[in-house]
């Protein structure tokens, strides 16, 4: 297990770096803020492992609630319209999924991850992804569509809150056990890690005049 948080901890590190590396193929788009939440996330893990492994809950608690709505917010800017407005829509279900299932009880902020605001935001996501994807689809090239770093970012998005949501969907921790409680780790681990390597990927293969 220390393995796995040391990798997990210093891949989402390596994937900051990179980040800002090639900060110049992206510094014209609205991903340019994405440094931000990389570096913030890092951070985070880095503090946790090294100084703070317990009693942690409530600060990547706060993680995700910033890590959606950051999200959300700069995919809100590849929309117009309509479909603006639904991005809005869904950013207030989100938010207002996970503040209730604190202020309601469900979920006790500081000794438990929010599961039910977890499980509304990654539905969101999700949703909000298959809408980018339609939308490149119809306005760019295959070519244009693999050299776009927008494109691995909202690929990498996909695979973690696809593989992660049925994880974050367990209400009860405390009562996850023995052989089953390390496969739901080692998922979670491979989850996180195929995500930061494919975002690391688009960082290098990606073109400036592609992205957008």
């Amino acid at each position: 297990m220390e393995f796995i948080g040391i990798v997990g901890t210093y891949i989402q590190l390596l994937t900051f770096v990179f980040s800002i590396i090639f900060l110049y193929k992206y510094n014209h788009t609205n991903l340019r803020w994405l440094p931000l939440y990389l570096g913030f996330a890092a951070f985070v893990e880095l503090y946790c492992f090294y100084f703070f492994k317990t009693n942690n809950v409530w600060l990547y608690n706060l993680v995700i609630f910033v890590q959606l709505n950051f999200y959300l917010l700069i995919y809100n800017q590849y929309f117009d319209g309509a479909k603006r407005k639904f991005i809005w829509f869904l950013q207030g279900y989100f938010n207002f999924c996970y503040i209730g299932s604190f202020a309601f009880g469900l979920n006790d902020f500081v000794k438990e991850p929010s599961s039910y605001g977890y499980v509304a935001g990654g539905i969101v996501m999700i949703i909000m992804l298959i809408m980018c994807f339609n939308q490149m689809l119809k306005v760019s090239s295959l070519n244009g569509i693999l050299r776009n770093l927008f494109f691995w970012l909202s690929f990498s998005l996909l695979v973690y809150y696809a593989t992660s949501l049925p994880l974050y969907s367990i209400t009860n921790w405390a009562g996850v056990l023995g052989d089953f409680k390390i496969v739901i780790i080692r998922i979670f681990f491979f989850s996180v890690l195929f995500t930061q390597l494919l975002l690391i990927f688009g960082f290098v293969c990606s073109k400036k005049k592609y992205t957008y």
